[in-house]
C-alpha cells in the first residue's frame, strides 16, 4: 500500500491488499476507505469526488479529489464520498527498455512516446516479475494512460 497527500490523496493497493474488497458494495468500500485512513492519522471532511481504477493485474488506485463548496460550510464536520469505479489498465512508465529481460516482455504490450517507453500488461505475470516493474517504473492511470495509448506508437504487441 502507498498513500499520498498533496492536493489530491491518492491511496495504491496491489491485489495482496484487496481480499475484503467487493467493488459492488459502496458501504463496504467507504467503511474499508476510513479505516485505512484514519488508520494513517489522516483527517477528512467535507465533498470528495472518488475514483477508483481497477486494473485486473495490479489493484486498485484510489485517486480523491476534495470539492471546494464555499457557498456554505455545509459539510464542515462531515464527509461525502461521490464515488466512481473505473475499469482501466495501467501503463508502467519506463526510461530504458533494455533493463529488462526479453522473456517477461513478451507479457506486455510495449508503447513508445518520444524517449519513453510503456508497458501494458497483456498476459498473467507473477508478482516477483510485476515488483521487478514495479521498482523500475511509474504508475500511469486514467485519463493519462488513455491518452498515451492514443498518441503513442505501439512497438511491440
Amino acid at each position: 500500500m502507498k498513500l499520498i497527500i498533496d492536493n489530491n490523496i491518492v491511496i495504491i493497493l496491489g491485489n495482496f491488499y484487496l481480499k475484503d474488497y467487493n467493488l459492488k458494495d459502496y458501504n463496504n468500500i467507504e467503511k474499508s476507505l476510513f479505516k485505512m485512513l484514519n488508520k494513517h492519522s489522516v483527517d477528512l471532511n467535507g465533498y470528495y469526488n472518488v475514483f477508483i481504477y481497477h486494473d485486473k493485474n495490479y489493484g486498485l488506485i484510489i485517486d480523491m479529489q476534495k470539492e471546494d463548496l464555499e457557498y456554505l460550510d455545509y459539510f464542515n464536520n462531515q464527509i461525502e464520498l461521490n464515488i466512481e469505479i473505473i475499469e482501466d489498465s495501467f501503463l508502467y512508465e519506463i526510461e530504458d527498455i533494455f533493463n529488462f529481460d526479453d522473456n517477461l516482455l513478451t507479457k506486455f504490450i510495449i508503447y513508445q512516446k518520444g524517449y519513453k517507453f510503456y508497458l501494458e500488461i497483456k498476459d498473467k505475470i507473477s508478482s516477483i516479475k510485476l515488483g521487478n516493474i514495479l521498482e523500475n517504473s511509474k504508475i500511469i492511470y486514467g485519463k493519462q494512460a488513455k491518452k498515451i495509448k492514443k498518441e503513442s506508437k505501439i512497438i511491440k504487441k
